[in-house]
């Protein structure tokens, strides 16, 4: 079991402490990133679970009643890349979770810290001033002297926050037309995300997240593009020039690709069903994209640059990139259970 950084406390059973924090958005869309509660019980259930784990506590309210709150944690995937397993916590266990409160069910949270009975610590995500969330450093694979490496093998995103990220500017999402400002008010960040019915979203989405790894491969005329996130595997069509009529619309598109002299493979994809882009980003079935996938000389790192041509939403392109380290980890099956736990208790 993971428990590290011994830590002394002494608490109430349950605190709301205000604080001034800056998160990304998916996360402050679910909880109150500006608030900061402590809950006090005992390890009821441990869901280590693709995409997000959960943990049950049994606790009580203001009015001495018991309840049950359910804390977010980050997918099984990413923890196990941390060193843990389903031993992290124990059922019976003593245990104070600092975190965020959800912003729709009274006994949800986003885990930050909790405290063990024996003093140790688990940190998910920091809580204060800068709530960033925790994920496994990828060591590079490094480039020999005058070594070139190519696309196929696999990939992951370098960091989180900041230039560690490996993402690159985005542009054109404050071009929406008042269809897409339609749409996107009628969307639900919640209940509309595809994370939660554990579909893939877009490629766009599958290049970005953090601590899941990507793999290129190819087999005759085909290229395939694994993504941990979801089970995803895309098809790069390498001998086609246009996309088949008979093609039915999915999330991941049709996809038909070609190499530049310089070795950029070229990837045009279409035949999207209606959906989310990324984020609050949503597109219809009109939408096409290219993307570009090229070696960073020097690092050996992967660049994916997309441009994405969503007509009836947006009147510009939206643009934007992600670079991916050579790592060394082993592909985990992500085996995904869709469904969230919070709320079921209330």
């Amino acid at each position: 079991m993971w428990k590290s950084a011994r830590f002394a406390f002494s608490l109430a059973f349950l605190a709301l402490v205000p604080i001034v924090s800056v998160a990304h958005h998916g996360f402050a869309a679910h909880f109150d990133n500006k608030t900061v509660i402590r809950i006090e019980g005992t390890v009821k259930q441990f869901d280590f679970i693709n995409p997000h784990g959960f943990l049950h506590i049994d606790s009580v309210n203001e009015a001495g009643e018991p309840v049950v709150w359910v804390c977010d944690l980050q997918a099984k995937t990413q923890l196990v890349r941390r060193g843990v397993d389903e031993t992290l916590f124990t059922v019976g266990e003593p245990i104070v979770v600092e975190g965020y409160p959800a912003r729709r069910e009274a006994y949800g949270c986003e885990y930050g810290t909790g405290h063990f009975s024996d003093g140790s610590t688990f940190t998910m995500r920091l809580v204060g001033d800068k709530p960033q969330t925790q994920f496994a450093e990828n060591e590079r694979i490094p480039l020999a002297e005058g070594e070139t490496r190519s696309i196929f093998g696999v990939w992951m995103r370098p960091g989180m926050f900041g230039d560690a990220s490996g993402r690159g500017e985005r542009s054109g999402d404050d071009s929406i037309t008042p269809a897409g400002q339609l749409a996107v008010d009628a969307f639900d960040s919640i209940n509309d995300n595809p994370v939660v019915s554990c579909e893939g979203g877009s490629p766009v989405r599958n290049w970005t997240p953090p601590g899941l790894a990507t793999k290129f491969s190819q087999e005759g005329e085909k290229i395939y593009i694994y993504h941990e996130s979801m089970d995803i595997t895309r098809t790069v069509h390498m001998d086609l020039n246009e996309h088949p009529s008979e093609i039915e619309p999915s999330d991941m598109g049709h996809s038909i690709g070609r190499y530049e002299e310089d070795g950029t493979l070229v990837i045009d994809t279409a035949v999207f069903k209606a959906g989310v882009l990324s984020g609050e980003t949503l597109n219809t079935d009109q939408m096409t994209m290219q993307e570009r996938v090229s070696i960073t000389e020097g690092t050996g790192d992967l660049n994916i640059a997309w441009t994405v041509y969503e007509p009836v939403y947006y009147s510009e392109p939206i643009i934007g990139s992600q670079s991916l380290q050579s790592t060394e980890k082993e592909l985990i099956p992500y085996e995904c259970i869709p469904g969230s736990p919070m709320g079921s208790y209330q």
